[in-house]
């Protein structure tokens, strides 16, 4: 029944009436959206001159069977179009269709016109009520949906006055309320388009906050990309081309040349592909693929941080659970930042041996590094160190997980590194 907003020349969906054209920032939306609120523009636009149409005909029908408005065998005779306008109405709310804006008009008027033949000039107040009624809003509820265009505008206008010409024709020389009846159709017809009215403006302004507020929400996600792939590289560079180059700057103390040569050869085959464009995924401790990696196990991982550390200076104990199970991604996360512990242990804590203990039950997993070097004051790690603060803090926090730290100077430190499972 209602005009669907028009989003883009052409037709909606078969059956339905072309939508109402909207400005560039409506056009940024998708066209699935525009076509998803369109849809729901014209089913609250039909519902809302189904309304208005039945309230009409259904007072007007309570109306005609008050005792004698009519004859005792006419009431049935007027209430057959009326029962076919109401179900018109009803109709055009469930599927609104073009047609069907013609059927109401046309039922609008059999009514007039079966009300005024059965009474043949015998008017009284119930029965020009009743014909006010339907005239005003019966046939004037559909006002709400010819106000998206100008073509619909005139053809309103034109069933506007075609109705106030039959009214005024079937009620002539009858002692009834004209100028009353003729303002309750003008009202009728006037809230039913005003209401229509606005709704098809505020539709527009609707579909352009959407379509900022869509925009902000692009950018933020842009900018929270951005800012997730910085971390992302600075990590990265930092658990491997960093790390060979602060080898290297201490002369490879504590390294056997084997291992040293064979982190280069690694460092340098991940920069060339990144050069490439590629987009690193990691695997296993330090180490990284250019594909997601299938769940890796435990037993796999810990191998693989044992190997990357060997011949590097650092002997390591491990203890406790020998597997620890987690998603994929977290275990991914988890094995890094125990890598990088191990690695603050070889190049800080002055010690060659370091302890590693795993738990795992059905709450979390926990890993707890103790090692009886140095130590440090955890409130004084500098702020433009990458290491603890993002390869092993920021990185167990993306994933829900904690760290925590005790440590003092001279009396060695221990970390505890807690992923609570989902």
């Amino acid at each position: 029944m209602p005009r669907a907003p028009r989003v883009a020349a052409g037709r909606g969906p078969a059956g339905t009436l072309p939508r109402t054209s909207f400005g560039a920032a409506e056009a940024r939306l998708s066209r699935r959206e525009q076509d998803r609120f369109s849809y729901q523009m014209g089913r609250l636009l039909a519902v809302s001159a189904a309304a208005f149409g039945l309230i009409g005909t259904v007072v007007s029908l309570v109306i005609l069977w008050i005792p004698g408005v009519l004859a005792p065998e006419q009431p049935i005779v007027a209430s057959i179009p009326l029962v076919l306008l109401a179900a018109a109405h009803a109709l055009a709310a469930w599927r609104p269709r073009d047609f069907l804006i013609v059927a109401v008009v046309s039922l609008g008027f059999v009514s007039l016109l079966t009300i005024g033949v059965l009474m043949d000039g015998a008017w009284n107040v119930g029965s020009s009520s009743a014909m006010g009624l339907i005239a005003a809003l019966g046939i004037g509820g559909v006002a709400a949906v010819l106000v998206v265009s100008w073509r619909e505008i005139i053809l309103g206008a034109v069933a506007f006055m075609l109705t106030i010409a039959l009214y005024l024709a079937l009620l002539a020389g009858t002692p009834a309320n004209l100028s009353g009846g003729v303002a309750l159709i003008i009202t009728g017809w006037g809230v039913a388009a005003t209401f229509g009215g606005w709704l098809g403006a505020s539709f527009p302004r609707v579909m352009r906050r959407i379509g900022r507020i869509g925009r902000a929400y692009n950018i933020e996600r842009r900018a929270s990309e951005t800012e997730a792939r910085r971390l992302r590289d600075a990590r990265l560079l930092h658990d491997t081309a960093l790390a060979t180059l602060t080898l290297l700057a201490h002369s490879g103390v504590g390294v056997n040349g084997e291992a040293l040569r064979r982190q280069a050869e690694s460092d340098g085959e991940l920069l060339r592909r990144l050069r490439l464009g590629e987009t690193p995924q990691p695997e296993a401790s330090g180490d990284y693929s250019l594909t997601t990696t299938a769940e890796v196990p435990v037993g796999a991982s810990l191998a693989g941080l044992r190997s990357r550390l060997d011949g590097r200076g650092l002997e390591i104990d491990w203890h406790g659970a020998g597997e620890v199970d987690l998603p994929p991604e977290h275990l991914e996360a988890f094995v890094l930042a125990l890598s990088e512990c191990l690695e603050n242990v070889r190049r800080h804590a002055q010690v060659t041996r370091a302890h590693v203990t795993l738990s795992d039950d059905e709450t979390a997993a926990r890993a707890v590094v103790t090692d009886a070097g140095v130590g440090f004051d955890p409130d004084e790690i500098p702020g433009g160190r990458l290491g603890f603060r993002e390869s092993v803090i920021a990185r167990l926090d993306d994933i829900g997980g904690t760290v925590r730290v005790f440590s003092a100077r001279g009396a060695g430190t221990t970390v505890v590194l807690e992923v609570t499972k989902q």
